[in-house]
């Protein structure tokens, strides 16, 4: 292998190549083992050097056909960063983020803002609370918890987060160590992936069934890396963005490979309140090894920065540690607020509500995409756009961009190694109306077919 400064040598040197126009956006790269023969690289290094242009958002790798440049548009878009209408497109219509919002929770903000003004004591809410939370939010989100899954959870157990994200970096913190690998489906979230690069922890991709993580690939990892991997992040229930929900079955032969191996689960179910009928958490089934992370931006509101993560108590001593460590406490006002729609039924009403809303624009895009192959829960936010060859998912990306359509292409989501589907991910939550939605999925869909024909 090549010594590291050569190894960055030929990264920077693609880089600067891509930056410059020398390399435009969807040129070819050479096949790794020309590249390795004209440079004298082994060819797991030229794979190391364009598995980090492709980390970078410079490149993309597709099934059968190599790896190409990208352009920064949509290389910012790969990587997951906030988006904004392309350079002369007027308005903007975000199908790349999901920030389901319904009409009616402005005014129950308004509501919820004068009736905590009028009521306890104000000064508690400018005071530090403890790092897991006032015991009276844990309490409120044990009562949710318990009801949602017919099965007691203890305010103990909970340790209350600043949104999702937020918990999703606490488990980082306190159970990964850098260098020490974590395993993750072939398709993950970004979230996690960024949060993993960052502290320098491999991500070890497992291979999926049409279920979600395959457990018996799972296995084979496992004792590939012989004792070393330790925790898996998975997510079970509405996986994010191939919309599938694991079988029971399958959940029950994931947590026999976890006992086998002495793994732990972080459970990330962002997305599984839009499943009315889902099968137990892992939680459930595995109780002594499995994390949980039940955030309310999707179900209450983007804003409401506030996530349950649910733990068992061998580990909540360093998940404390991390919390505290991070950010103290969650804010005392959010936590508030998420308490009182907890207590009150709000909650639970909007839930109806966007799993209503989800299922209309399933539907609307099924119409839209008739013919094109699209997939989706029945009930989810998002849906996956194949792209046919040869057609690139980068093309059709940019040319939604110049129409002021954001979208997302699915090697977002590939772990560290694989190649994703050809396909864009179509996030079907953020525009106000379903008007908006149907004049842009329309669009979406006349640009594949306009590039599928040339």
């Amino acid at each position: 292998m090549a010594a590291p400064a050569r190894y960055l040598e030929h990264v920077e040197r693609l880089a600067e190549a891509i930056a410059g126009g020398e390399l435009a956006s969807g040129a070819r790269l050479p096949p790794q083992r020309d590249y390795a023969d004209a440079h004298g690289l082994a060819v797991s290094t030229v794979t190391r050097i364009y598995t980090e242009l492709a980390r970078r958002g410079l490149a993309v790798g597709e099934v059968g056909r190599g790896t190409f440049v990208r352009s920064p548009a949509v290389g910012a878009a790969a990587a997951f960063a906030q988006w904004a209408p392309a350079p002369g497109a007027i308005g903007g219509v975000d199908l790349a983020f999901n920030y389901p919002v319904l009409p009616e929770q402005t005014d129950a903000l308004r509501q919820a803002l004068r009736e905590t003004a009028a009521a306890g004591d104000l000064s508690a809410l400018l005071a530090h609370t403890p790092h897991d939370g006032h015991p009276s939010d844990r309490r409120a989100a044990a009562q949710w918890l318990s009801r949602r899954d017919g099965t007691p959870v203890s305010p103990d157990e909970i340790v209350i987060c600043a949104g999702g994200q937020h918990a999703l970096d606490v488990l980082q913190l306190a159970l990964c160590r850098a260098g020490e690998p974590v395993a993750v489906e072939a398709l993950t979230y970004p979230g996690w992936k960024a949060l993993a690069a960052l502290r320098d922890i491999p991500l070890v991709a497992v291979s999926m069934t049409p279920g979600g993580l395959d457990p018996g690939a799972l296995d084979t990892v496992c004792r590939a890396l012989a004792g070393r991997l330790r925790l898996v992040y998975t997510m079970p229930t509405l996986h994010n963005p191939l919309g599938s929900v694991m079988p029971l079955a399958q959940r029950r032969a994931l947590v026999e490979v976890a006992r086998r191996h002495d793994l732990l689960l972080v459970d990330d179910s962002a997305y599984g309140f839009l499943v009315a009928d889902a099968p137990p958490a892992l939680r459930l089934l595995a109780p002594e090894r499995t994390v949980e992370v039940c955030s309310l931006s999707k179900p209450g509101a983007p804003g409401l920065r506030i996530a349950y993560l649910v733990a068992p108590p061998t580990l909540l001593p360093r998940v404390h540690a991390a919390m505290r460590a991070s950010a103290w406490s969650a804010a005392p006002l959010m936590a508030q607020l998420a308490s009182r729609w907890l207590g009150d039924g709000t909650i639970d009403r909007w839930t109806m509500r966007k799993r209503a809303l989800a299922a209309r624009r399933q539907a609307i895009a099924q119409a839209c995409f008739a013919g094109l192959g699209a997939t989706g829960y029945v009930a989810a936010f998002h849906q996956l756009l194949p792209v046919p060859a040869p057609t690139r998912c980068d093309d059709v990306v940019a040319a939604l961009q110049m129409r002021g359509i954001a979208v997302t292409p699915v090697d977002a989501f590939a772990a560290p190694g694989q190649t994703a589907p050809a396909a864009i991910r179509i996030a079907l939550g953020t525009p106000q109306s379903d008007v908006v939605l149907k004049a842009a999925l329309e669009q979406v869909a006349d640009v594949v077919k306009a590039l599928t024909r040339r």
